[in-house]
């Protein structure tokens, strides 16, 4: 809606992100249309897995069930080729289109994994979505730990290095609570400034947006005038202006 010409890439293999772009993941959607394809070979690049979406200038890489299938390829193709890079599977896929996109949003598996790690090694930022919940704040945490620990022996093993424009903390889901209050300053304790200065509440807007298979800027004029989708619309679009302050910043340092 700002103009950038951007390619959305499913990662997940639950689909969910492919499902709100009105695709049925297990229908739809065949093995080699995914990143698969670069994970078996079939595809040395993303290019032919692109689809356009219902978003003029939003593109997207449908994901399905079948990507669970690269938990057991890629670490099978690493022990057969101890030169071969699993994690740099999606970076070197993507390289084929960065030139035709003004963003690309690589949407990652909850969990860490070998599609994950790629995701991640693929990435020049990440955005962390952090529901103020006890179970979520000891889940991420656990996570950042593994992915640390995993790509330290990785990186130093191979003699190379890994940076990222920014790291972003979001708190989603926010409700009130006194067991939010209690989280929130658990995980600003532990994210110290990478947790944003803005939330995204929790509204019953967002709810039935989603089970609707959309978002909040999907919506009907009259809904405008709702108080509850007011507040819901103007968190997205504070999180929205504050990630194009960050890809400004990132674009002026890649410029130099």
């Amino acid at each position: 809606m700002l103009g950038h010409k951007v390619l959305v890439i499913d990662t997940d293999p639950q689909a969910s992100l492919t499902t709100l772009f009105g695709i049925l993941p297990d229908v739809e959607v065949q093995d080699h249309e995914t990143i698969m394809a670069l994970v078996d070979g079939t595809q040395s690049g993303v290019g032919p897995l692109i689809r356009k979406t219902y978003w003029d200038g939003l593109d997207l890489v449908p994901s399905s069930t079948s990507l669970f299938a690269a938990e057991f390829m890629l670490p099978s193709k690493q022990s057969k080729n101890p030169k071969f890079e699993f994690w740099s599977v999606l970076d070197l896929g993507i390289d084929d289109v960065r030139a035709d996109y003004d963003v690309i949003v690589i949407d990652s598996p909850p969990a860490l994994s070998y599609v994950t790690i790629n995701s991640l090694f693929a990435a020049n930022g990440i955005i962390i979505p952090l529901p103020p919940e006890t179970l979520d704040f000891a889940s991420s945490a656990q996570f950042w730990d593994l992915f640390s620990s995993l790509t330290t022996d990785l990186l130093k093993e191979r003699g190379s290095t890994k940076t990222f424009d920014f790291i972003d903390v979001l708190l989603s889901r926010v409700s009130k609570s006194v067991t939010t209050d209690v989280v929130r300053q658990w995980i600003s304790n532990t994210y110290q400034e990478k947790v944003l200065p803005l939330e995204i509440p929790r509204t019953a807007t967002t709810s039935m947006k989603s089970a609707e298979f959309g978002t909040v800027y999907d919506s009907d004029p009259d809904e405008s005038k709702d108080r509850t989708y007011k507040r819901a619309r103007e968190a997205y679009d504070q999180f929205v202006e504050h990630i194009e302050r960050q890809l400004m910043h990132a674009w002026r340092r890649q410029l130099g």
